[in-house]
C-alpha cells in the first residue's frame, strides 16, 4: 500500500533525468543547427565555392565560374538528391563549356575519364558515403531535437522556470566550451583536425584524393575552412542565445514557479 510520498524519490528521479536528457539533446540540437545551415542550403555551398574553388589548382581545365556550377551539383547529389545522372548532366555541360576532350564524350566514357575532368568511381563512392551519414544524421537529429523539446518542456512544467534556465545554461556553455576547442585545434592542426572527422565516419582511404583531382579542386581546404567557419558562427550564435536566455530565466522574480510532484 502507497503511503503519501511514496512516488515522491521517482518523481524526482525521472524529473532528474528529464533534465539530463533535455541538456544534453539540446547541446547536440545545437551542434546539428550549425551543419543543417552548411548542408542544407546550396547557397552555402555556392559562396564558398565562389571565394575558393580553383584557387589552388591553376592548371584546372575549367574556370572558375564551370567549377562553381560543379560544385553545387555534386553538394545537391551528396546532401539532396543523390541524382547520379543529373550530376553528369552537369560535368557533361562544363566538359563542353570548357572545351575539353571529354566534351562529347558518353556518360561511361566520362565516368573513366582521369580525375581532373570528371568524378571517378572512387570520387562518387565516397560521395554516396557522405550521403548515407547525412540521411541517418537527419533521422536522429530531428529526434534528438524532439526529445530536447520534450524534455524542456517537462523540466519547465514540473521544475519551474529557474530549472529550464539552467538546461539552457549547461548545454550552450558546453557546446560552445567544446567549439572553442576545436576551434583551436583547427587554427593550429587543419589538416589533423581535417583527418580525425573523416575516421569518425568513413574507413582508411576512400576519402583522400589527389590535389588536382576535380573533387578536390571544387573542395580545397579553404572551402573546407570557410564550412566549418559557417558552422561554428551559427552554433556558437545560438548558444550564446540559449546562455543569455537561460541567465535572464534562472533570475529570481515575482512570479511564483509552478511545481508540481
Amino acid at each position: 500500500m502507497n503511503t503519501p510520498g511514496s512516488d515522491a524519490p521517482f518523481a524526482e528521479a525521472l524529473n532528474t533525468a528529464a533534465a539530463i536528457a533535455a541538456a544534453v539533446s539540446l547541446a547536440i540540437t545545437l551542434v546539428a543547427a550549425g551543419f543543417a545551415v552548411c548542408a542544407a542550403f546550396p547557397q552555402t555551398t555556392g559562396t564558398l565555392a565562389g571565394a575558393f574553388s580553383g584557387n589552388d589548382n591553376p592548371d584546372t581545365p575549367f574556370s572558375h565560374d564551370e567549377l562553381v556550377q560543379a560544385a553545387v551539383a555534386t553538394r545537391d547529389y551528396t546532401v539532396g538528391s543523390n541524382d547520379r545522372d543529373k550530376l553528369f548532366s552537369t560535368l557533361h555541360a562544363i566538359n563542353r563549356s570548357a572545351g575539353t576532350p571529354y566534351a562529347e564524350a558518353s556518360p561511361d566514357e566520362l565516368a573513366a575519364a582521369p580525375e581532373e575532368y570528371t568524378l571517378p568511381a572512387d570520387a562518387l563512392s565516397h560521395l554516396d558515403d557522405v550521403y548515407r551519414v547525412v540521411v541517418d544524421a537527419r533521422i536522429a537529429l530531428v529526434i534528438i531535437a524532439l526529445l530536447a523539446v520534450a524534455a524542456s518542456a517537462h523540466v519547465a512544467y514540473r521544475r519551474g522556470r529557474r530549472a529550464l534556465g539552467g538546461i539552457l545554461l549547461a548545454a550552450g556553455i558546453a557546446v560552445v566550451a567544446a567549439f572553442a576547442l576545436l576551434a583551436a585545434w583547427v587554427v593550429t592542426d587543419f589538416n589533423g583536425f581535417f583527418a580525425a572527422f573523416h575516421s569518425l565516419f568513413f574507413a582508411d582511404g576512400t576519402w583522400t584524393f589527389s590535389y588536382d583531382s576535380l573533387l578536390i579542386t571544387m573542395y580545397p581546404p579553404e572551402f573546407w575552412m570557410g564550412m566549418g567557419a559557417v558552422w561554428l558562427a551559427i552554433t556558437f550564435t545560438l548558444s550564446l542565445t540559449a546562455i543569455v536566455a537561460g541567465i535572464l530565466l534562472r533570475r529570481p522574480g515575482r512570479m511564483a514557479t509552478i511545481r508540481h510532484g
